[in-house]
């Protein structure tokens, strides 16, 4: 079942399982369960006029493909202008992923700060296309359309932890909503995967998403384009910054990352 099918079902129930086509590892991939609790979250509070600001993702558990997911809401507050909203996606009655989500209506004011269009260096059709290797690639692989403009790959031993290029999916949505974004967004390898000189586990812990509003409309064959970096790692942990910008160039999102890192010292 590609992506669309999983955000359709989550606007309309709250019990839903997932085929192991979308796994990560031992686990559902963790942008697919982000982005079904923000669509059930979106299908049941009451968000007219608002904009997504920003979410925090709190990885409890791993999410088993094939087991019964159950969504939940729970409003936190409701001003006027702001609302927050908490998510949860449980298995068995374990929390497995948790999101609280913060939306706001616009309001007039004279502050203004943009950030200038983002020149590309290499365009989609010039960046290099992740093939899908089933039995080497996470499953849910199948499902995108990843391109590489760094030149690091994954396991290469670089000293440099840095990671960018465009992303969409292979069968793209009809609405290219927050939610499919944000898949989009934790689609790419952790940034400290190139500076591993061999194959090792790496694990999404906390994720945060700022999204910049107001924004240009996406069409559903655009790429976006992804750029992050380590900034700091130690001790089994790595902290890594993303930027991500629509094909024009307009910044859309910041991601921000605690990731936990299973490698091995060198000896």
């Amino acid at each position: 079942m590609n992506y669309s099918y999983y955000e359709e079902l989550a606007k309309t129930t709250s019990e839903l399982t997932v085929d192991d086509s979308w796994g990560q590892g031992r686990s559902v991939f963790g942008g697919l369960t982000t982005a079904m609790v923000l669509t059930y979250i979106e299908s049941q509070a009451n968000l007219k006029d608002c904009d997504l600001r920003t979410i925090n993702i709190h990885f409890c558990g791993a999410a088993t493909e094939g087991e019964l997911c159950e969504l939940k809401v729970k409003i936190l507050s409701e001003g006027r202008s702001v609302i927050q909203v908490e998510g949860q996606l449980l298995q068995n009655g374990a929390v497995k992923t948790q999101v609280i989500a913060c939306f706001g209506r616009q309001r007039v004011s004279a502050t203004r700060v943009t950030q200038p269009p983002l020149l590309f260096e290499k365009t989609p059709e010039q960046a290099m296309k992740m093939p899908f290797l089933k039995g080497l690639a996470p499953g849910f692989v199948e499902y995108l359309d990843t391109r590489f403009t760094s030149t690091a790959l994954p396991y290469s031993g670089s000293s440099e932890g840095v990671i960018s290029g465009w992303i969409r999916f292979e069968d793209r949505p009809d609405v290219f909503s927050d939610s499919a974004i944000l898949a989009l967004i934790d689609a790419w390898p952790p940034a400290v995967m190139p500076m591993l000189s061999q194959p090792a586990p790496t694990s999404s812990i906390t994720w945060n998403v700022e999204f910049i509003q107001p924004r240009d409309e996406l069409a559903a064959d655009d790429y976006l384009y992804y750029h992050c970096e380590v900034v700091q790692a130690d001790r089994g942990y790595a902290h890594t910054e993303a930027k991500i910008y629509h094909p024009n160039g307009q910044l859309l999102a910041l991601s921000r990352q605690l990731v936990g890192v299973y490698d091995k010292p060198k000896k």
